[in-house]
């Protein structure tokens, strides 16, 4: 069975630039019967292609990457892509980047250290 035979599952699509975080992401969120991973996308300017061109539902987008930050690519997708949602991660939850984020068009934040099922139910939310 391929993804086209699940119309409704939730296609995702991961922007971190720490090669160990997107592969947690993905293995752990791609072993949801509901989600699929359709790209991971290693910095912003990354990100903002990869969501043009694979039209995800829901990507989750570190806050500080290179090349363009989370709150850059936040801007520009969901300007370019407003069904699009995303989901911001950061470290610290007084950062400044969250609240930028937010206005920037993200839906949602999560602390890094969020459980599995906080994640999960987040992404699903959004």
């Amino acid at each position: 069975m391929t993804a086209s035979d699940h119309p409704d599952k939730l296609r995702l699509l991961i922007a971190d630039d720490q090669p160990l975080i997107r592969r947690a992401l993905s293995m752990t969120l791609g072993a949801e019967p509901d989600i699929e991973i359709v790209g991971q996308a290693v910095d912003g300017v990354d990100a903002i292609e990869q969501a043009l061109a694979l039209r995800p539902d829901v990507i989750v987008m570190d806050l500080q990457m290179p090349r363009a930050s989370g709150v850059v690519a936040t801007r520009e997708i969901t300007a370019l892509l407003p069904t699009v949602g995303v989901v911001v991660l950061t470290t610290y939850d007084h950062d400044d980047l969250v609240f930028e984020a937010i206005r920037s068009g993200a839906r949602a934040y999560l602390l890094k250290d969020a459980t599995e099922d906080e994640m999960i139910r987040a992404i699903r939310a959004v």
